[in-house]
């Protein structure tokens, strides 16, 4: 069963789920990009797709390691997290001369 970010019980459920968990990732604190996750994958319990109880709102990050871990890769290192985390710390440049 596929999700369309079309269909309106799918968008009325993620907005819910963003208001209970106070429109902010509840892993790490972080109200940017937001994301909806199904904390039971949609894949392995379709019947719990549209159950609010199985919605979990994340931010990118967080909802990226979940989903590495859940697709069988392995953690990243320390040493990578960190280098990621400098990166993505590190300001953009947005204007050239």
């Amino acid at each position: 069963m596929g999700l369309s970010h079309h269909d309106r019980r799918w968008r009325a459920l993620r907005l819910a789920a963003k208001r209970r968990d106070g429109f902010k990732c509840v892993k790490c604190g972080s109200r940017i990009r937001l994301e909806v996750d199904h904390v039971k994958p949609a894949r392995k319990t379709p019947e719990l797709t549209y159950e609010l109880s199985n919605l979990q709102t994340l931010c990118s990050r967080c909802h990226s390691a979940k989903t590495r871990l859940e697709c069988g890769h392995a953690p990243l290192s320390p040493e990578r997290q960190a280098w990621r985390d400098l990166v993505r710390s590190t300001p953009k440049e947005t204007a050239y001369a």
